[in-house]
């Protein structure tokens, strides 16, 4: 009998059950494709790692250095399970230029560090998209994935180098994938050539920069040895990084991407589970004849439940199974990203049993819902569904306000805002899924956008100045640091400058062992940064220090901590807790000297004159300052820092501004059908009074526009309110050294444009749907 009324219904109500069923599947489609990037992004970086195997401590140096000592001091020390030394040439972009089918251009352009390699035997290799040791020809060169997602290269390309009077030509032949220099957050950048061609090119170009790697049996071991090794007086001419850090630089696109895909996620199933409930309920309201009949011949309210609750199960394991089986056919689509960046794997089983846990959860939530917003058949009483033709609302009584005797609002506004205000109810249903559909498409586009803005800089450790030049660690540093200062001081377009070094001194962590400590020393330093708690340096006693270090030395504002510079022990008092994600996030800043202490690197924050540009007084001071010294306006610098997060979120919301406004669209079509099946008596007892057509299409505009607008505000207060920590959450678990973020919003976007145009669509939606309300007569409801 259940399988015969089930089929009927099937066949008599088509559209709502086949709009029932893309929902229950488009909420499967979700959770498994957020499912799949979750599990499918980690298992890839692990299986990269698992073959590529990076180091568990880098250290980067350029100058020269004495292999045998370090392998000695290496060899003595119990951590380390293996270690090598690496050489890397280091180039400009402008040394690289790119000749394809149709153009050639130079990379002068790229700020990334660009480093010559030859393949490594054992660890710390440089794979093809199959996860397999790359090995080149004579002649062929292996380009990082990063630079394919910057520029337009292909397989086959042709790449011409020029330096130093030396001219060599290379054909790609493969986009390398590097574990532990993938992201541009990583500041440099490896070019994989043949063992020939990278010795005809040792010591004739560029300048040499060594890796000088350490493996633990353990990789937290990382961060107590980069302590022993910056004070055993081995090479320390360059950045540290742990395994940690490159781990977390490697996967922060698609860590960033998860974020925004889950938190889309939610609030669309969210909806998702709205819509059904408007489906069942538009289905409970056609049938509510019916359903008076099946209870005035005896049948109670379970096996009446059972009857509905039997379809929705159907429909449930179709919708979720079709669901499951889109995403996995989709997967390659979902994980393209990944699957570039990472190298080429199937779906894990982990991927595939995640995600098929996750298919029956739905399943399970769809029936529980199902299941509740069925028990309003039990309230239903025979008379209410059979001669008062009241149905599933509960109607109050007359409403007593003073509205109804406003001279100023039209008839047809009283009518329409009175039943919005009196009956919210009704109307909530709007209002929840316009607010969902605003914190869709907004919270991904703020953080897009803060990620873009000059003001990001502040959270790399940075202020925001108009050009930033560094003098690059080696032997040429104070040479370099003298060309700097006096180009600056002659330049006239210069309006004002800072001057920062950066040193190194000891300190104690948490659990009183030793660590080493950066500090950025200058008059400006800790100004305009992000601070979490305190404030900048004031006096030559006081330090501000990154949020990472106070949590790893157990600090916080107001402290004093004592920090070792040579044979003397200083104490200083802690100002204030800051956000950085530079040098794996663990910085301080002091205006204090620290007389005697050897300097690593200097920064140059410049401000310019209104009418100097920027990029061309940049690309100037580059080439007269030449190697050795980096010089980047600002803004550049964060865009191609930033540049691969961007453009993935840029997908990512363009994709959620239409999956928003679709949602929009097809939610008010699904609640106008519900609403007009409701209110057919109405509408037809509006018509015999006199209210024309065109008056019944503005009460309802009203309704829906107005309703809508109350939707689209309380999801724009939301934002506001709520974006920032959420997307401050997700930053707390990243471990990148930023705990909090201020959104950058964009208020013409925010307030005006995403306003403008959902309002817009909802009402081409309803009006084109208002149209079927013409049929509505009192003669038809009489007959009914």
């Amino acid at each position: 009998m259940n399988r015969s009324m089930i089929k009927n219904d099937f066949k008599r109500n088509k559209t709502i059950n086949l709009t029932l069923l893309l929902f229950m599947m488009f909420s499967a489609v979700l959770a498994v494709a957020s499912v799949l990037m979750v599990v499918q992004t980690f298992t890839s970086i692990s299986q990269l790692y698992e073959t590529a195997q990076p180091p568990h401590f880098l250290q980067m140096h350029k100058g020269e250095i004495n292999e045998e000592q370090i392998d000695k001091f290496m060899a003595k020390n119990e951590q380390v399970t293996y270690s090598q030394t690496i050489a890397m040439i280091d180039i400009f972009g402008e040394n690289l230029t790119v000749v394809g089918e149709d153009d050639a251009y130079n990379l002068a352009d790229l700020r990334l560090d660009i480093g010559l390699v030859k393949q490594n035997r054992d660890r710390d290799l440089l794979l093809n998209s199959n996860h397999e040791k790359l090995i080149l020809n004579e002649g062929e060169i292996g380009i990082p994935i990063i630079l394919k997602g910057m520029y337009d290269m292909e397989i086959g390309d042709k790449i011409i180098l020029t330096a130093n009077g030396v001219r060599e030509e290379y054909i790609i032949k493969e986009f390398v994938l590097d574990a532990q220099m993938n992201s541009t957050m990583a500041s440099s950048t490896r070019v994989l050539l043949s063992d020939v061609d990278f010795e005809k090119l040792y010591g004739k170009v560029g300048e040499l920069e060594y890796l000088i790697e350490a493996y633990f049996n353990d990789k937290d071991q990382a961060s107590s040895f980069q302590t022993i090794y910056e004070n055993s007086g081995l090479p320390i001419n360059g950045q540290a990084v742990t395994y940690t850090m490159i781990f977390l630089l490697s996967a922060l696109t698609d860590i960033v991407t998860v974020f925004v895909l889950i938190l889309a996620s939610m609030l669309l199933i969210i909806v998702s589970f709205i819509s059904i409930k408007f489906t069942i309920m538009a289905a409970m309201e056609e049938d509510v004849r019916e359903i008076g009949t099946m209870k005035a011949i005896g049948l109670t309210y379970i096996n009446i439940r059972g009857i509905y609750l039997n379809k929705y199960r159907v429909l449930a394991f179709i919708g979720v199974t079709l669901g499951y089986i889109i995403a996995l056919l989709s997967s390659t689509a979902i994980t393209e990203h990944i699957s570039t960046t990472f190298g080429k794997i199937g779906l894990s089983p982990l991927a595939i049993i995640s995600s098929g846990v996750v298919v029956c959860l739905v399943y399970l939530l769809i029936i529980t819902y199902c299941k509740r917003v069925l028990n309003k058949i039990k309230n239903l009483t025979v008379v209410d569904a059979l001669v008062s033709g009241k149905g599933f609302e509960n109607k109050t009584g007359a409403v007593r306000d003073g509205l109804y005797k406003s001279k100023k609002l039209p008839v047809n506004g009283l009518i329409a805002l009175r039943e919005v205000f009196y009956h919210f109810k009704n109307w909530v249903i709007m209002f929840m899924v316009m607010l969902i559909v605003v914190l869709i498409i907004l919270v991904p586009f703020n953080l897009l956008h803060t990620f873009e803005a000059p003001e990001f800089i502040t959270y790399m450790g940075s202020s925001l100045e108009d050009i930033l030049i560094e003098v690059e660690t080696g032997e040429n540093l104070e040479t370099n640091y003298d060309k700097v200062t006096q180009l600056l001081s002659k330049d006239s377009s210069v309006n004002n400058y800072f001057e920062n070094r950066t040193i190194r001194v000891a300190a104690t962590d948490s659990a009183g062992g030793a660590m080493n400590i950066n500090i950025d020393v200058g008059e400006n330093a800790g100004n305009e940064l992000q601070y979490l708690d305190g404030k900048a340096p004031q006096g030559e006693n006081e330090i501000a220090v990154s949020f990472i270090n106070a949590d790893e030395m157990g600090i916080e504002t107001g402290n004093a901590i004592e920090l070792l510079t040579g044979e003397q022990v200083q104490q200083f008092l802690v100002s204030g807790v800051y956000q950085d994600v530079t040098s794996g996030g663990k910085t301080a800043k002091s205006k204090y000297n620290f007389p005697g202490v050897d300097v690593h690197k200097y920064s140059f924050s410049v401000n310019l004159k209104e009418d100097a540009d920027m990029k061309n007084k940049a690309d100037e001071w580059a080439g007269s300052l030449g190697a050795g010294v980096t010089v980047d306006p600002m803004e550049e610098f964060i865009n191609q820092t930033l540049g691969g997060v961007a453009k993935q979120l840029k997908t990512i919301v363009f994709a959620l501004v239409i999956i928003g406004a679709c949602l929009a669209m097809l939610i008010t079509v699904l609640f106008l059908k519900l609403r007009l099946a409701k209110d057919s008596s109405e509408i037809a007892v509006l018509k015999a009074i006199g209210f024309s057509v065109q008056d019944i299409y503005e009460q309802y505009m009203i309704k829906i526009g107005f309703t809508s607008l109350l939707g689209i505000t309380a999801g724009i207060i939301a934002t506001d309110l709520l974006g920032e920590r959420i997307v401050n959450a997700g930053l707390m678990m990243s471990g990148l050294g930023v705990k909090e973020v201020s959104l950058v919003e964009n208020p013409v976007i925010e307030y005006i444009i995403v306003p403008v145009l959902l309002i817009g669509l909802v009402m081409l939606v309803t009006r084109i749907v208002m149209r079927t309300i013409k049929k509505y007569n009192i003669i038809s409801v009489i007959n009914e």
